[in-house]
């Protein structure tokens, strides 16, 4: 494709205003899962490619600029893989890694967001962690303070934490990030929350640190889904996996939540269901509901849970996890 004046990137991929959105929420997710080393190779990509959107080709460079001062061996690794010249996140003309990247994302989140000597004044860290956390307009920023926020030592930082929870109106995926960011502090206790329509408690220390920590059923949806999904389109099950993450923050702890996770058989294929519809029709445009609820074998007598699935699913999609481009 011909590069066109003002366009960003010098690679042979051109990045459609669509694709750039679902980017942006991956590299989301990968920061947020605390995958670093793929969210720096993504990065990477990225800025080889071509493009026409400055903003985000300008939060990619900020971003991995970032992970390239806390994980120097990020850089390192990325000059070798490049030849011996280490990456300039400001200068796209570098090759995308192609060696693996470090994967021990407990050490690496260590080494970056534990305070360091000589790391200035506590209180002024925790300061500045604080304001980027409740004042920040961008959603990377946000996560990446949450993240900080996890090894600062002041003892009020809790306290900071909890009233910015309960004070201003947040998604409720970013509601349950929150809880994992105080659960990773050891905090403990009930908080009581506005989530999906619903006024529910929620104890700290049990908050889903990762997905082994939810009930067994919800394993079990993602699972059916992604079957269910792949007969029709083998890309499909990625995306499944990827909103199912983002759905199971969304709907914790509410009616919707519990229903799924002890409702057995039933409650199972109403949501893998629901989880392939909405996956469809963000990727293909259209989906034929009929025929889906006959895939998981949902009779008539079942159709009202089946829509109640649906449009859970639906209220708990995060605005940057619409699935890929519409064919």
């Amino acid at each position: 494709m011909r590069n066109r004046e003002g366009e960003e990137g010098k690679g042979n991929v051109y990045l459609m205003p669509s694709t750039v959105n679902e980017y942006r929420g991956r590299v989301t997710r990968l920061l947020e899962s605390e995958r670093f080393g793929e969210a720096h190779a993504l990065l990477r990509f990225l800025l080889e490619c071509r493009g026409q959107d400055k903003q985000a080709y300008g939060e990619w460079r900020r971003l991995i600029r970032w992970l390239e001062a806390v994980f120097p061996e990020l850089a390192a690794r990325a000059g070798r893989a490049d030849g011996g010249e280490v990456f300039d996140a400001g200068d796209e003309t570098g090759s995308p890694p192609e060696e693996e990247l470090p994967d021990d994302e407990a050490v690496m989140r260590d080494l970056a967001l534990q305070p360091k000597e000589g790391g200035g004044d506590r209180k002024e860290r925790t300061r500045r962690v604080l304001e980027e956390l409740k004042r920040s307009p961008r959603l990377e920023q946000r996560l990446l303070a949450l993240e900080k926020a996890v090894y600062l030592d002041d003892p009020e930082v809790d306290r900071e934490i909890l009233d910015w929870l309960h004070g201003e109106p947040m998604h409720p995926s970013m509601q349950f990030r929150v809880l994992q960011t105080l659960r990773r502090r050891g905090a403990v206790g009930r908080v009581l929350l506005d989530r999906g329509g619903e006024r529910v408690e929620l104890e700290i220390e049990r908050t889903p640190l990762s997905e082994d920590d939810y009930p067994t059923a919800a394993g079990e949806v993602l699972e059916r889904a992604c079957r269910g999904t792949e007969s029709y389109d083998p890309t499909l099950p990625f995306f499944a996996r990827e909103l199912w993450e983002e759905i199971l923050k969304s709907i914790y702890g509410t009616s919707d939540y519990e229903w799924m996770v002890s409702g057995g058989e039933d409650a199972i294929d109403c949501w893998a269901a629901a989880l392939h519809l909405v996956v469809q029709l963000a990727a293909h445009g259209r989906a034929d509901e009929a025929e889906i609820r006959a895939v998981y074998g949902i009779p008539e007598s079942l159709r009202f849970r089946f829509e109640q699935a649906c449009r859970a699913v639906r209220r708990a999609m995060p605005p940057l996890a619409a699935g890929p481009g519409k064919s």
